[in-house]
């Protein structure tokens, strides 16, 4: 493989102050209430409303990745959290629901940025359907290919792969980190591949397995799926290091294309350990990423980033017809 040059990623620094009006704001915005009395759309017109709240610099950044990309398929946000926020005990699992207080502040801090990209929302299978989820390690999930892993290493994916609804764009907040614990992404555009290999990967010649985190009802068939597509600029890409195979066991040159790209991801990648207050975004669709064990406590002290997914796409969603679709 030749030299890689990786595509940077887009960094937008919060200052301080900026991030203690913000948060001062957000609470005025809520005012006691509790977020967990609200539906799925009520959360996010409440989101909706506090965007305006976002510092200018930080509402231009978000808007110009969406539009152009002109940095690379990821966004990092850093400083978003005050030094004054407090925040309870790690959440025991990826649905429990936020105590009311600075932890739903933060769930409405993060859904106020993703807001730019387009809707947030979740899949009725994945867990209870929760439109922000906690990224949290989890008791005899330790080694597991969820979000609730932690001693094992998470590997490479996109979320969602067996989904041709997927979400355009996955948006990470860190409230609680762990020093030892990285992200890792790379980019489909700076994946490097003999030109014989992407051809065999544009081909529909693979099928993935649905993503055990979902809870689903009676078996579900795999997708048939090419890994790349799109524009040779700008590739889209669907990948799981455990998930995804080819559909004919005897296509060695399928299987070899695939074993290609995982060698090429791992060349690409870019780490970055998440500190309370970054927010990761990237491109579910241009974008693979993984995460590197860490030891849970299981102590209240745990790592603990909140998610959210966007629909990018206004006529996707409108024909879901829920936020929440099945």
């Amino acid at each position: 493989m030749k030299a890689i040059t990786k595509s940077p990623t887009s960094t937008i620094e919060v200052r301080p102050h900026d991030a203690e009006e913000l948060w001062s704001a957000l609470g005025r915005l809520i005012d006691d209430r509790d977020l967990e009395t609200c539906t799925p759309d009520e959360f996010v017109d409440l989101a909706l409303a506090a965007t305006p709240l976002l510092p200018a610099d930080l509402r231009r950044g978000v808007i110009e990745y969406r539009r152009y990309a002109p940095e690379g398929d990821v966004i990092l946000v850093r400083g978003l959290l005050p030094d004054s926020a407090e925040f309870p005990e790690t959440a025991k699992a990826p649905y429990a629901p936020p105590p009311p207080g600075q932890a739903q502040r933060a769930s409405l801090l993060l859904a106020s940025v993703t807001t730019m990209l387009g809707e947030p929302f979740n899949y009725a299978s994945l867990y209870h359907g929760r439109v922000v989820q906690n990224m949290v390690p989890v008791r005899k999930m330790e080694f597991t290919q969820t979000s609730q892993s932690s001693t094992g290493m998470l590997d490479w994916h996109c979320e969602d792969s067996f989904r041709d609804d997927r979400c355009d764009y996955a948006g990470l907040l860190c409230l609680r980190g762990d020093p030892t614990a990285a992200s890792k992404y790379s980019q489909a555009r700076d994946v490097d591949l003999a030109p014989a290999h992407i051809a065999v990967l544009r081909q529909p010649r693979y099928h993935v397995r649905p993503d055990p985190a979902h809870v689903l009802a009676g078996e579900v068939s795999m997708r048939r799926l090419p890994i790349l597509s799109g524009s040779a600029s700008s590739p889209e890409i669907a990948y799981d290091t455990h998930h995804l195979e080819p559909l004919d066991e005897a296509d060695t040159e399928a299987a070899e294309a695939l074993r290609e790209l995982g060698a090429a991801l791992d060349e690409a990648a870019i780490s970055h350990v998440m500190a309370r207050g970054d927010l990761l975004i990237f491109d579910n669709k241009r974008v693979v990423h993984a995460r590197t064990p860490f030891t849970a406590r299981y102590d209240g002290t745990d790592r603990w980033l909140m998610r959210t997914m966007i629909c990018g796409s206004a006529l996707t969603f409108r024909r879901w017809g829920t936020r929440i679709p099945d």
